[in-house]
């Protein structure tokens, strides 16, 4: 028994049973490569399958509208050739035209009146001359009139004009009346105005309630003021200082003080009452009708009033009013 073994040990440690292992298990290990995929590699087992590669893909709007964008602007756009143009107007046909049928013009239609509607020059120089000065656009102050040649400003203006008997010489109170009246056509609406006439009393012109005070240079007021000028007359003595005291009682910055009396002259009390009853506001301009020529005329208190208080004189011979 024990033999039988010991010959089965050596039969499997011998060199042929080992030759028979080796190829009975190189034989195993080639069916077992053979039947393995590869991964597409060409060797001495032939080709295999060939394997993709996966992914995940996402469909994109703007793709599309890539594409689509790609082929609008490979579109190329066909050629349209221009008509040829005239090279100047004249080439081209003028249409017949029908001719209008003439309207007659209307005198009153266009940029203003007719010829025959505008004033004549000799209405133009009256209209300029009843005009207002111009306003003096430096100082604010309106030009307001002048009153035999005495040009002055201010806004409210008192005329103080001597009616009394003495005025009777050389027409000289109808010459004052006259020139009142042109110079209220110069007054505006900007300006107030008062009208006072004296002898031994004192007049003066009233508003439409019937009291004495300065009132607006409206048409109706100035209307009226024409009037109460034209109704007054001359008569009687004269009192200057009054009248003065009362022109100033409306704070005026303009008085113009029309006189013929020389005598009987204002005292040098009477002339310190008018400075200091005025303070400096007012601008009192005399005029002195006389009847002496200017260069044969002397000093009198007109002058005095008129440079304490601001003022101008001029002095008229009222011969050459005759």
């Amino acid at each position: 028994m024990l033999s039988r073994e010991m010959h089965h040990d050596r039969f499997w440690t011998s060199p042929v049973a080992f030759v028979g292992s080796l190829c009975v298990h190189a034989l195993l290990a080639l069916l077992i490569v053979s039947n393995l995929n590869s991964c597409g590699q060409t060797g001495d087992f032939g080709t295999t399958e060939v394997y993709r590669e996966v992914g995940i893909t996402y469909d994109s709007p703007a793709e599309e509208t890539s594409e689509e964008s790609t082929e609008v602007t490979e579109q190329k756009p066909e050629k349209t050739e221009l008509p040829v143009l005239p090279q100047s107007l004249s080439d081209v046909p003028q249409a017949e035209m029908t001719p209008l049928p003439e309207i007659p013009a209307n005198a009153l239609i266009g940029p203003g009146p007719a010829e025959s509607l505008l004033p004549s020059s000799s209405e133009m120089a009256a209209i300029s001359q009843q005009l207002p000065p111009p306003t003096d656009t430096k100082s604010g102050i309106p030009s307001t009139t002048k009153f035999f040649d005495i040009a002055t400003r201010g806004r409210v203006l008192i005329y103080v004009i001597d009616c009394s008997g003495s005025m009777n010489r050389n027409n000289s109170f109808r010459h004052a009346k006259a020139e009142l009246s042109a110079s209220l056509e110069r007054l505006d609406g900007s300006h107030k105005f008062h009208i006072i006439f004296y002898n031994d009393h004192v007049f003066e012109f009233l508003d439409r309630n019937g009291k004495p005070d300065v009132q607006w240079a409206t048409a109706g007021n100035l209307a009226r003021g024409r009037s109460f000028i034209s109704e007054m007359d001359n008569s009687e003595g004269t009192a200057h200082l009054p009248a003065l005291i009362k022109a100033l009682s409306y704070s005026p910055e303009v008085i113009f003080f029309l006189t013929d009396a020389a005598e009987p002259a204002m005292t040098a009390k009477q002339l310190d009452e008018v400075r200091r009853v005025n303070k400096g506001q007012a601008a009192i301009h005399c005029i002195e009708f006389g009847i002496q020529p200017t260069d044969l005329k002397l000093p009198n208190f007109l002058q005095k009033l008129s440079s304490e208080n601001g003022g101008t004189y001029r002095y008229r011979d009222t011969n050459e009013f005759r």
